[in-house]
């Protein structure tokens, strides 16, 4: 029989009997509409962490930092176990491919303007701290090189300590003290803004507190000591993310006679890190939906087994009149299946439309993707296989004779 005469068939049906239909749908429309919104939900928070690595700096960028397994109890070590600034230089040397070579020489201070003060993490840093981390100048200018050569003393403000310190007033030409020293400020930076989490934080915030002078000045006249905190730097490609992981690490364990001291992170394996946990998290969401789905399933098996009591004269006269036992199994395979995909593109369209208002409901992000229509459209097929397989069975297996005598 004609499969386009059945889905004729199941249509009429489902159009008759509008009020069964929807209540049959009702478990497929609710369980997609679920799944669509948690896996929106999910690759929100994808998107939204590898954009806060983006703005870190994106997936070429790298950090050499001190390994924090080593052991609390020698004091030493924490003070002791850093790279120096002329280790820096020879490894930049070293590495020539490297590019956008940032060592960073930081220190908790306090600024003074007036009588506003404001307490941060001073950096020491060069010109290409700018390029390396994403960060850049808004307003006046960002520390040169003629500034590093000279160990001038000029700071770069972020827009919070701006704004702590001289409010809506003009700071670019002003002075602020730093231990005892007074520093012309020649830049502010860009405001960095990404908000995340029910309550609208904004996790890049932090950014805006840090204050900049050149590396020069930093180890040559406010403390005197060459001990580097971190080193950042960037490649020109994605393929020497790992070679230059695996080498620079190898280099900095022959500084330190073998010793694991320092670690190289690449923003790379954190973005793949954020992937596999968004991939984790998608398959609990699709088996808990599936949980759920199966439930509605098994509701349109039910109500398709009283449907078939309903229709056994109809049945019998197909049978009948020369109806195979295959053509009674498709039809009402068929009308299960339609049952099941109508329902699962009502609750996708209706998933779908709710995702800007469950947005702005939990300050939380939300994308929708093809993917998730695919997905939505295979599991509708398969709960209405899953749930209507018994029912045909079940309808193809009857006997004409005994269901016309009984009419």
């Amino acid at each position: 029989m004609n499969i386009f005469y059945n889905i004729k068939l199941g249509i009429n049906d489902m159009l008759h009997n509008i009020g069964r239909t929807l209540i049959t749908m009702i478990g497929i429309i609710l369980g997609v509409m679920s799944v669509i919104v948690v896996l929106a939900l999910v690759e929100g928070g994808r998107q939204q962490s590898i954009k806060f690595m983006e703005e870190r700096g994106g997936a070429l960028k790298l950090s050499i930092e001190r390994e924090w397994s080593f052991d609390l109890d020698k004091r030493e070590q924490f003070y002791n176990n850093r790279l120096s600034l002329e280790e820096a230089r020879t490894l930049q040397r070293y590495f020539p491919e490297i590019k956008n070579f940032s060592p960073v020489v930081s220190r908790s201070v306090r600024l003074k303007y007036g009588g506003d003060q404001f307490y941060s993490r001073l950096r020491g840093v060069l010109p290409a701290y700018q390029a390396v981390e994403d960060f850049h100048v808004e307003t006046g200018r960002f520390i040169t090189d003629f500034d590093v050569e000279e160990a001038n003393k000029v700071v770069v403000l972020g827009t919070a300590a701006k704004e702590r310190l001289f409010g809506v007033r003009k700071a670019l030409g002003e002075h602020v003290i730093i231990n005892n020293n007074s520093f012309q400020v020649v830049g502010i930076m860009e405001k960095k803004e990404l908000y995340m989490g029910a309550w609208g934080h904004n996790v890049l915030g932090w950014m805006n507190r840090r204050v900049m002078v050149p590396l020069s000045t930093m180890v040559k006249k406010l403390y005197y000591n060459e001990q580097v905190h971190s080193i950042d730097f960037t490649v020109g490609s994605m393929e020497e993310v790992e070679p230059m992981q695996k080498e620079i690490g190898h280099f900095l364990r022959a500084l330190r006679d073998g010793k694991q001291i320092f670690e190289v992170e690449a923003n790379s394996d954190r973005i793949r890190q954020i992937g596999a946990a968004s991939n984790k998290m998608q398959f609990i969401v699709l088996l808990v939906g599936g949980i759920s789905l199966i439930v509605g399933g098994i509701v349109i098996a039910n109500i398709s087994l009283a449907a078939i009591k309903e229709r056994l004269r109809e049945i019998g006269v197909r049978m009948a009149v020369g109806a195979r036992r295959r053509d009674i199994l498709v039809q009402f395979l068929i009308q299960t299946i339609l049952i099941s995909i109508v329902g699962g593109v009502i609750g996708m369209i209706l998933g779908i439309s709710l995702l800007d208002v469950i947005s702005r409901f939990l300050n939380s992000p939300t994308a929708a993707s093809v993917q998730m229509v695919g997905i939505a459209l295979v599991l509708s097929a398969g709960i209405g296989i899953f749930s209507g397989i018994f029912p045909a069975i079940n309808a193809s297996r009857s006997d004409p004779v005994e269901i016309l005598r009984y009419e």
